[in-house]
């Protein structure tokens, strides 16, 4: 904001105009006491400038990183750009670092990298003085492009040649190497140590004592490398011990699909699936060079288990109601069944318009309607056009999903908590909203299952064993038969009497009508408003009401054009009695005073000015008048059906009620909740 407020060739509005165009969400209703730059500007830092909350929100960052569990160097990377964000953030705030910040921050951070970073960072240190801050992120940043270099290195077999004699016949070298060959011509490198007997993993060539399910350089491998190492250094594929596969005498199988492989080199279906022998993969074909070759062929279906796909589905807060939809990046619309709109009370517009889906199938498409949505904490709002269909999908998953050897983080929070019980989907948002939904980060559970985070909370993707064959694929159409078609025709030619489709609040809102009006002596109805809550949550709000008022006479005292229109606007209210001027010297317990503001339509003859109240104004508490007032759905019928009513009488009569819904007045009991603030001049 600097470069625009120090920006001499800016004026005022203009300086204003830029910075409103900066602010979203609850940052973009804020007002100020003068409308200008300065003022709004003030009125931002002093909302959002709060030196202790951001000290706690740094501090919190640094204590909540996540504890490593493996030598990832993705993942100590991270840790390192978060904690030195959180510390640059802290000193811009003027917060320095010293000797004992630094002593508790590296204690705190040692204790969340994994074991064997821990110890090397113990050996690294050579004298007893405690080390700073900047001497741990060093390290990291060394370790990171040392598990860097092994990973992208290639792990291909590796044996260490034996060491020449002396002349006097004694053997110089410590180690020997032992090399074997099978009548494969497949070479395996066991290097040992005659003083100790260990022998060392030839996977990562460390002296360690760890089997094959053990070894982290193993295990950082996909299932298919995994194969691959095992073949060439002879390890049975299935008991991941030093011998041949086709010798092994273990009953164990893969868990997932119980062939005869282990369960760390299980592929999915998709993928060319693992031999179920030795004998599958072993190439008897004459070889033109010295490598190994072997052939795949695809798993035994009859020993195997299909896998369930998950749909990436979630829970999100649609017009303040929750809505299970599904996010799908490869549909160029979004779509909301015909149920949902209803229970929701949107408002429907009749379209013509059809879309397509796998193999150019079309389906009309008859209604469009617009809804907001949220995620919990609101951080993510979107204003989204919906087309209406019948149904989305049958329900989703199609069966229920055993998750109970599938191991979540206890710490994170899921889209859809109950994503592996079939359950109807409502809406499904297409790729206009799907990259503005979906993060970055994701944490891969095992080979199958993936958490992806967004908006929403983490996604699950994957596929999960079950026991239903069944396929099932995201198609937006409809066979029609000979019995709907003909259905449809008489349809054109007939008018139905349909009952409303009432949820909730709209029912909520007709029984308290029926039981609260009624009519004074020259036939105005007189109504009361339904409310979901008391009156009397709604705070303070005339002081908010004056600040609007006097920057709304800035603007007309700028245009008298508008003045004058204005002016006519709030005496035509006085004297239709639509409006009552206010005397009594002390306010009412519970009073809300709206807002108000003009809109000028030069291009209109009947109402130039339009006046807009604004009732969703938050008070002092955060409610509003909208906020409280039941939401009774749309009380108009489409025009549609009036045309088709209209032809069935001889005789039509078309006039025009002026100032329809101004005719209707509010009982006297709630009129203190419709006041506003007014003045004939600016002074």
């Amino acid at each position: 904001m600097s470069v625009i407020g120090n920006n001499d060739s800016l004026n005022e509005s203009q300086k204003l105009m830029y910075l409103r165009s900066a602010l979203k969400n609850e940052a973009a209703l804020i007002q100020s006491d003068q409308d200008n730059f300065d003022s709004l500007l003030k009125a931002l830092e002093n909302r959002y400038e709060n030196e202790r909350a951001l000290v706690d929100i740094h501090i919190a960052g640094i204590l909540l990183i996540n504890k490593l569990h493996s030598e990832n160097p993705t993942q100590i990377r991270s840790l390192i750009d978060t904690v030195r964000n959180h510390m640059r953030s802290l000193k811009n705030l003027k917060l320095e670092s010293n000797s004992l910040s630094d002593a508790i921050i590296l204690h705190v951070l040692n204790n969340k990298i994994d074991k064997e970073s821990q110890r090397l960072f113990q050996l690294s240190l050579t004298t007893t003085q405690v080390p700073s801050l900047q001497d741990f992120l060093s390290f990291l940043e060394v370790r990171c492009i040392q598990l860097e270099s092994v990973i992208k290195s290639d792990f291909a077999e590796k044996s260490i040649p034996i060491k020449n004699k002396s002349s006097s016949g004694v053997n110089n070298s410590r180690w020997k190497s032992f090399l074997t060959k099978d009548k494969n011509k497949t070479s395996t490198a066991v290097e040992s140590n005659p003083n100790q007997g260990q022998k060392a993993c030839v996977i990562c060539n460390q002296f360690k004592k760890h089997s094959m399910y053990n070894c982290e350089m193993f295990l950082n491998h996909s299932p298919l490398e995994r194969y691959e190492l095992c073949k060439k250094h002879n390890i049975c594929t299935n008991c991941l011990n030093f011998h041949p596969s086709k010798s092994c005498t273990s009953k164990s199988r893969c868990q997932i699909c119980s062939s005869f492989h282990n369960t760390k080199l299980h592929r999915d279906k998709t993928d060319v699936s693992i031999p179920s022998t030795a004998e599958a993969f072993i190439d008897t074909a004459p070889k033109v060079n010295s490598e190994q070759c072997f052939a795949l062929r695809s798993t035994d279906k009859k020993n195997s288990k299909p896998m369930k796909y998950l749909m990436s589905t979630a829970v999100a807060s649609v017009n303040g109601m929750p809505v299970r939809i599904i996010l799908n990046s490869a549909s160029e619309i979004n779509f909301i069944s015909s149920d949902c709109a209803i229970s929701l009370g949107l408002k429907r517009n009749r379209i013509h318009s059809s879309v397509s889906g796998i193999n150019g199938l079309a389906q009309d498409i008859k209604y469009e309607t617009n809804a907001i949505i949220s995620n919990k904490d609101n951080s993510f709002n979107e204003s989204l056009k919906f087309m209406v269909v019948p149904k989305i999908s049958s329900v989703t998953p199609s069966c229920n999903l055993d998750i109970s050897k599938l191991s979540l983080p206890k710490h994170i929070k899921l889209a859809d908590p109950s994503f592996h019980k079939p359950a109807k989907i409502s809406m499904l948002l297409g790729a206009q909203v799907f990259f503005k939904i979906i993060k970055a980060d994701q944490i891969k559970i095992n080979d199958s299952i993936t958490l992806q985070n967004s908006v929403f909370n983490y996604i699950v993707t994957g596929g999960l064993p079950t026991a239903d064959d069944k396929l099932h694929c995201f198609l937006l159409s409809e066979q029609e038969g000979l019995e709907n078609l003909i259905s449809k025709f008489w349809q054109l030619e007939s008018l139905e009497d349909e009952s409303l489709n009432l949820n909730s609040q709209t029912k909520l809102c007709e029984d308290h009508f029926v039981n609260n009006h009624r009519r004074d002596q020259t036939g105005h109805y007189i109504v009361q408003m339904a409310f979901l809550k008391e009156p009397s949550c709604l705070g303070e709000s005339k002081q908010t009401a004056i600040r609007r008022l006097n920057s709304l006479w800035r603007k007309l005292e700028a245009n008298p054009n508008l003045q004058q229109l204005y002016r006519n606007f709030i005496h035509e209210y006085l004297d239709m009695g639509h409006m009552e001027q206010v005397f009594e010297a002390s306010e009412p317990t519970v009073a809300y005073y709206m807002p108000h503001h003009g809109v000028l339509r030069p291009d209109s003859k009947s109402t130039p000015l339009r006046t807009v109240f604004d009732e969703s104004c938050a008070t002092s508490t955060g409610e509003s008048l909208n906020s409280i007032l039941a939401n009774g759905g749309v009380i108009q019928d489409e025009l549609f059906a009036i045309l088709l009513r209209f032809r069935k009488n001889r005789i039509g009569l078309i006039s025009d009620i002026k100032k329809m819904f101004r005719m209707i007045f509010i009982d006297e009991s709630q009129r203190d909740l419709l006041r506003i603030v007014w003045k004939e001049s600016i002074d």
